[in-house]
């Protein structure tokens, strides 16, 4: 299922200003990387990354 593009954004808003949820991004996007899950893995760390990579741009 694809996300919205509200989802997305939410989800980054959400990161650029709770360094904690960052952290559990990077966290499940490891953990499903581990587990098998690729896609979903693939799929967090991408946001996760999008939100870091915001932080700095500010």
């Amino acid at each position: 299922m694809a996300l919205t593009r509200d989802f997305r954004e939410t989800v980054l808003a959400r990161a650029q200003s709770d360094p904690a949820f960052r952290r559990a991004l990077l966290r499940e996007g490891v953990e499903c990387l581990v587990g098998g899950e690729v896609e979903a893995g693939w799929i967090v760390l991408r946001d996760y990354l999008d939100a870091t990579i915001a932080l700095a741009e500010q």
